[in-house]
């Protein structure tokens, strides 16, 4: 029997990723299994291909986003993320299948990347743009193989022996490898970590939202220590994690800084000096589908609130949770607004998250100009201030320490004006740092969901608990399970614990 998801796999990865020396223009180096790299013009085409794979993806975006919004409870814009309630045999959300599918395609091209420029020769290519290059395709990598553990793994045991980690691949996957066991989740963090250190290393420093830098990689590992650590209220490498915070906030580099003015973050999109990292989309590409589609159809059509409203309802932009925060919040006006409905023959309007959302499709399509610049914002620098401050906390800093660097990032806002913060105890403080995730990031990048799984509320519950009053938090069910197809096709694999 032909293994379907593998050939499709492999089509995907091999049949669609191609790029050249910029990402502004149309691709047209095509890879395959036997297309080799000789130099540095095509060397940088491979790296640029793996971006091209995550913007052509939802799984790297507002799909994503909106999975976690809707475990952490604070939406409930997806039944089976929201009640965490799959399992091998009933995946409750389409996502499963799909998002293991994209990473894999991304981490495919990177892998095609790593090795083919790992073996270029000096005579072929600069040694220091072959180790820039290796390093930006390693660090992408790493990108791609942390999503594929958070959502597949048991990325928050402490146990290093835990079996459950990802499966790692560091070859491109051809008919003859489609066998493969999972590393633990020790060994998962080691080959993470790994691609990271040496992305640190050989990464240049920030110059372009548009690519990877050093200043990222710094950022993604001090994430990846703070989201484990934190999950079991543990101080170790947290240190590590704050230093890697404070060298990007102590370095300044040009083009990436606070703007005053929130709404023209939102407005410049991409072109924000706000981004360390976003999905940026080329003037010749698919601006609508693709990485934008829930952005920009999904969450208006079907999980915004359509006007007028109906009896009992609120401007809530689909908020199940968390509305009586953000509505008193000067940040809400501007991140929430109008937005034309997505299909031609309804000409209602939407309340919903613009920042995102920005117009809709058809909305965009008919300002002038056109207004199509979907963004993901991967990483924005006001997050930095936020990191640091729950970092200081957990480290043993005193509540006025711990809360000051969010009231500096609140200080360089001019638009809206928002004022400093003044917690009075632990349980206020932590309780002000984990609310200030949910105000300043939500539906970004998914900080606002590991964030819920951190912090614990006044009586004790985790956010995500309390969020969702009712429904019973499992463990196992933190993660999906690893889809179906790849367990019937991998004979070395085994699922999650609990959702078999």
């Amino acid at each position: 029997m032909k293994k379907i998801f593998y050939i499709l796999l492999l089509s995907l990865s091999f049949g669609l990723i191609s790029c050249e020396n910029s990402l502004d223009i149309t691709p047209s180096y095509v890879l395959n299994e036997k297309s080799a790299v000789t130099n540095d013009v095509q060397a940088r085409a491979v790296v640029n291909g793996v971006y091209k794979t995550m913007v052509e993806s939802d799984h790297f975006s507002g799909r994503l986003y909106s999975s976690l919004a809707s475990k952490s409870g604070f939406v409930r814009w997806s039944d089976g993320d929201y009640n965490m309630a799959y399992s091998e045999f009933n995946e409750t959300t389409t996502n499963i299948t799909g998002r293991w599918l994209d990473y894999y395609t991304t981490l495919n091209a990177a892998n095609f990347a790593v090795a083919n420029i790992d073996n270029l020769t000096e005579s072929q290519i600069d040694l220091d743009n072959k180790s820039t290059l290796l390093a930006e395709a390693k660090c992408l990598r790493a990108f791609a193989n942390m999503n594929l553990f958070w959502n597949y793994g048991h990325w928050w045991d402490t146990d290093d022996t835990n079996p459950n980690g990802i499966l790692y691949r560091d070859q491109p996957i051809t008919l003859g490898t489609v066998d493969g066991a999972r590393l633990t989740v020790g060994e998962s963090y080691q080959k993470i970590f790994d691609d990271l250190n040496y992305a640190i290393e050989n990464l240049p420093s920030f110059t372009s939202n548009r690519y990877v830098s050093k200043e990222f990689a710094k950022v993604l590992k001090a994430k990846i220590l703070l989201y484990r650590n934190g999950f079991n209220d543990g101080s170790s490498n947290l240190t590590e994690a704050l230093a890697l915070v404070n060298d990007v906030l102590d370095n300044a580099v040009s083009g990436f800084s606070m703007q005053p003015d929130l709404a023209n973050v939102y407005e410049d999109s991409w072109d924000s000096q706000e981004n360390l990292f976003s999905s940026y989309i080329s003037d010749d590409a698919d601006r609508i589908n693709n990485i934008s589609y829930f952005y920009s159809f999904s969450l208006i059509m079907s999980y915004s609130r359509r006007l007028p409203l109906l009896y009992g309802q609120e401007m809530d932009a689909g908020l199940t949770a968390g509305y009586d925060w953000f509505s008193e919040d000067p940040r809400w006006d501007i991140v929430t607004g109008t937005a034309r409905a997505p299909i031609s023959w309804d000409i209602t309007e939407r309340f919903t998250f613009t920042k995102v959302a920005r117009k809709g499709q058809l909305g965009g399509l008919e300002a002038s100009p056109v207004d199509l610049k979907f963004n993901t914002y991967f990483f924005r620098y006001p997050e930095l201030y936020i990191l640091k401050a729950e970092l200081l906390a957990r480290t043993g800093a005193s509540i006025t320490d711990a809360i000051a660097p969010i009231n500096l990032m609140r200080s360089k806002r001019t638009n809206p004006i928002l004022p400093s913060l003044n917690p009075q105890n632990q349980q206020e403080l932590k309780d002000m740092i984990f609310k200030e995730y949910f105000l300043e990031t939500f539906l970004e990048n998914g900080s606002e969901f590991f964030a819920s799984l951190r912090f614990k509320d006044a009586s004790g519950l985790l956010w995500i608990e309390s969020l969702k009053s009712g429904i019973q938090f499992d463990l196992n069910h933190l993660c999906y399970p690893i889809p179906n197809s790849e367990m019937q096709y991998n004979k070395s694999m085994v699922q999650n614990p609990g959702l078999e």
